[in-house]
């Protein structure tokens, strides 16, 4: 594929911002194939178990524990969990979602330095692992869109589990919002127009810098359906995919396909 001068600076400027904010994301259901810089969702599998020598938090809703080595050593404590209720409250007024119930929060160490994330849904954990050379910010930027993730589990039930990963992956990346979007102030302006991947696209495999544009790529297109059709409209969509990339009913929903909603997505960037 031949990328145009205005498509490398994006792919350029997407590899810089997301080497400040460290949130590269990866597929659902996948907790074991983490690669560097990459947030991984996951509606199941086996949860690490908290070591007896991370120091635990408990205040009300988010159970946090942190491991050894895993944060800065001037670190404060009380200041990250500061920072994780109010992101959460960040993320839970943009969804308009609510938890649940209590979540466990763990932010583990990883001896390679690599920062990735991961959301247990049906068990209400949430993992980051970094290190203490990482500033922290960067995992509570990871921690807003798990905690995305956990809001759509609570709200859309088990056919969050099964949902068209457009959807799913484009919500929780949309609904951390400046957790991901630095400067800008919708994922709209983020692209600047453009989009060199098909929305249909596997993600897995991919080189970084093209996991996030097609990460962007699905919160923008997100943005545009509750622009242009609103919330409701867009459960109902949610709740109609089965967990493969364009699985959603578009066009029972919208009354037309999914590369009809494409194209016009596309005119809505420029």
């Amino acid at each position: 594929m031949i990328l145009t001068l205005r498509t490398r600076w994006l792919l350029a400027a997407i590899v810089v911002i997301v080497a400040a904010a460290a949130i590269t994301v990866s597929r659902t259901h996948q907790p074991r194939r983490l690669a560097p810089l990459v947030v991984n969702f996951s509606g199941d599998g086996a949860v690490p178990a908290i070591s007896r020598s991370m120091r635990p938090v408990q205040v009300d809703t988010l159970r946090i524990s942190v491991a050894p080595q895993a944060l800065p050593s001037d670190a404060s404590l009380d200041a990250i969990t500061a920072e994780l209720y109010t992101a959460l409250a960040y993320v839970s007024a943009r969804t308009g979602t609510t938890l649940a119930g209590p979540i466990t929060v763990q932010i583990l160490a990883d001896p390679q330095c690599a920062l990735h994330g991961a959301a247990y849904t049906q068990t209400r954990e949430v993992h980051v692992t970094t290190c203490a050379a990482i500033p922290p910010a960067r995992a509570v930027n990871i921690l807003a869109h798990e905690f995305v993730h956990q809001l759509a589990h609570d709200y859309y039930g088990d056919a969050h589990l099964r949902s068209d990963p457009i959807l799913l992956e484009g919500w929780a990346t949309w609904g951390a919002g400046h957790y991901w979007l630095g400067r800008h102030a919708t994922f709209r302006a983020f692209l600047g127009g453009q989009a060199p991947l098909p929305l249909i696209t596997n993600h897995l495999g991919r080189p970084a810098a093209e996991m996030n544009t097609l990460y962007y790529q699905w919160a923008s297109f997100v943005e545009y359906l509750l622009v242009t059709y609103g919330r409701d409209a867009f459960d109902r969509l949610y709740r109609s995919g089965n967990g493969v990339p364009g699985s959603a009913d578009y066009q029972g929903v919208y009354g037309v396909d999914l590369a009809t909603l494409e194209a016009a997505w596309r005119e809505w960037l420029r």
